[in-house]
Formats: C-alpha cells, structure tokens, sequence
C-alpha cells in the first residue's frame, strides 16, 4: 500500500565511513534505527527509496572547491583526521556524495510529489560551513559535507522561494547557519542545548541573520537539564513562524542526542518531544525532507519511532513519561524563551 511517507536507506550507510577507532558517529547509528523500525512494526507503515549518489561538482553548491579538494585528499591517504572529533578513511568521499546526492535528490521530489521522505543518511553536515569549520568552531563535529544545505540550495536553484529549515539536534547547526545567514529565502529557527554549555558554542537568541536575511534566523536554546515541558512551550512559536513564512517546503536536520541520557548533551527529552515534532510537521501538511543528523544510543532506539509515529499521525507506543524541568532551570530557559521572542517580534508577530 502506497504512503505519503516514505524512509530512504542504503547499505552504503552502514558499509561506509566506519571509523578505525571507538566513534560515537559510526554505522551502529543506523542499526539501532533498522532495530527500532522493526520494534514498533513501522516497516510496513512506510514506503522506503533508495539512496542517490551525486558528482563532486554538486558539493560546490555550499562547499568551496578548496575544501572539497582537501577532504578528497584526506581520504586519498586515510586514515586521517579532518581534526579531533572528525575522522575520514577511504571510503568516506563515495559515502558522503551518497549522503550528499540523496538529500538533494529526495528534497526536490517532495516538491515534485507532496511525500514527506525521511532520510537515514551519515556522515551528518550541519556543522560545516563553506570552507569546513563554521562560525569559529574548533572542530565539524563529525561533520563531512552540509547535506541539508545542498537540498536547499538546490531547491532554490530550481526556482523554489520559501524553505523552512528546521534544526532540533542538541548541538546548533552553525554551519547551516552560516551558509544561510544573509538569504531571505530560507527561514533557519535551531532548537539546541545554550551555547555556552555545549558545541559549537554557537547560535544565540541575538543572532537574527544579516543584510537581506536579517530576521530570517532565529534560535531557540534551552539550558541544559530542561525536559519535555521546555520543548512544549517553544513548539507554538515555531508553529506561528512557519505558518507566518508559508513555506514551499520545509526541511528537517533531526538530531536525537538531546534525548534523556543520549551521551553527548544535557537536556532531557523522552519519545514525548519526538512524537510532538511528528505530530507539528504532520500538522503542516507540506512537502518535507528530514535528514538526520546526531543522535548516538537511546535517542535513535526511541526518539526516531516516536517521531515517525507522530509524523503518521498514529498513537505514541514509545510512552516515556514526560520530563519536566526543575525551578531554576525552567526560569532559565523562559529567559532565554522570552529573549528569543523579543528578537522576532522585530521581524515576525509571533503570539
């Protein structure tokens, strides 16, 4: 039976790209999903696609040549480190242009179809600006090549005018950022961990984009140790954006560290979040390209079921029980809720 939704996977993901040493980004991150999609019987709930390999040439979209080159020679002489957190062996390049290729493939046949495509995709991108590291970041965060902005890129060259980026890994998408900082055309809100806390060290709530982009970023952060009830109370200004913006599309960087006790981050979600933003996106009724990005044990083993479970609109069978933020915590964030808040007013009449 034909779905609206469909899964996009390949062994080329879990063949590819494995790290010679112990990695929190390696292809077990797909197998917990594989695990997890049979857990919750969602195989058959979907329709699933296959990966799409694109040249180097399409890396220039959002990459300069000089970076592309260097990752290419990296991987000529692998195994070797883009830097501490950042590894690339021999296959890397061949792997990333799947990654590369299927986002943008699978981008432009949302628009062409309505579907909404869920892509299981590594190595993840949002870290990488147009030379590599982004906004002053130490590292790429295990980054390779911007998947989520090629799609969008791509998209724009192909006449769209309105893209909703939405970012809800724990980590700040400085790279997607970057890129998209002075475009009018996308819409760039992250939902992350407070920059002060946790990598990048990126994207606070007065960072509103430049020259013709300005008000079209926008952050969200959470300190660290919020829960559910902190992600709940951002969800209606993101549902008042999205409907002010009326996008074409709207594309996904899903990240599922900021699960509770993921490994890599402090905050605190559970299924409840994951299915919320199923639910949100299913509400919108556009055409969608999530790509994923982090999410390292629990948060792929519970978070992405939930998610898609939300996104068809179908009961959560993950049933955490919700996290609520303590006291001062929860202040915290309702300060940096209502900072946010006063920064697009400027731009956009959110309630």
């Amino acid at each position: 039976m034909e779905t609206n939704t469909v899964i996009v996977y390949g062994d080329v993901f879990v063949k590819g790209h494995k790290p010679w040493y112990p990695h929190p980004e390696n292809p077990g991150r797909l197998r917990r999903i594989l695990n997890s999609i049979l857990r919750y019987g969602l195989k058959n709930k979907v329709d699933w696609d296959k990966p799409v390999n694109c040249s180097k040439e399409e890396l220039y979209k959002v990459h300069v040549k000089g970076y592309v080159d260097y990752i290419e020679r990296l991987a000529a002489k692998a195994p070797a480190e883009v830097d501490p957190d950042t590894y690339v062996v021999e296959d890397t390049m061949e792997t990333a242009l799947y990654a590369f290729g299927t986002a943008i493939n699978y981008a432009m046949k949302s628009i062409e179809t309505g579907k909404r495509y869920i892509l299981l995709i590594r190595p993840p991108g949002h870290h990488v600006g147009r030379e590599g590291k982004a906004m002053g970041a130490t590292t790429q965060g295990f980054c390779i090549f911007n998947n989520i902005a090629g799609a969008a890129k791509t998209l724009l060259d192909h006449g769209v005018s309105s893209i909703a980026i939405l970012d809800i890994d724990a980590h700040h998408g400085n790279g997607t950022q970057e890129i998209f900082y002075k475009d009018d055309h996308v819409l760039h809100i992250d939902i992350h961990q407070d920059p002060l806390s946790l990598y990048p060290y990126t994207g606070r709530p007065e960072d509103i984009g430049a020259g013709k982009g300005e008000g079209y970023t926008i952050n969200f952060i959470l300190p660290p140790m919020c829960g559910d009830d902190c992600f709940n109370e951002i969800v209606p200004y993101v549902m008042d954006l999205l409907k002010s913006f009326d996008p074409e599309i709207v594309l996904v960087s899903i990240g599922f560290d900021g699960y509770k006790d993921d490994g890599l981050t402090e905050l605190r979600y559970t299924s409840n979040t994951f299915y919320k933003l199923g639910k949100l996106l299913n509400n919108l009724n556009k055409p969608l390209a999530s790509v994923l990005e982090g999410g390292y044990t629990v948060g792929l083993d519970r978070g992405f079921a939930a998610f898609v479970l939300g996104l068809l609109n179908e009961r959560d069978l993950v049933r955490d029980t919700p996290t609520k933020t303590i006291g001062l915590v929860k202040e915290k964030a309702e300060k940096y809720l209502s900072e946010t808040i006063s920064n697009v007013n400027k731009y956009w009449k959110i309630k």
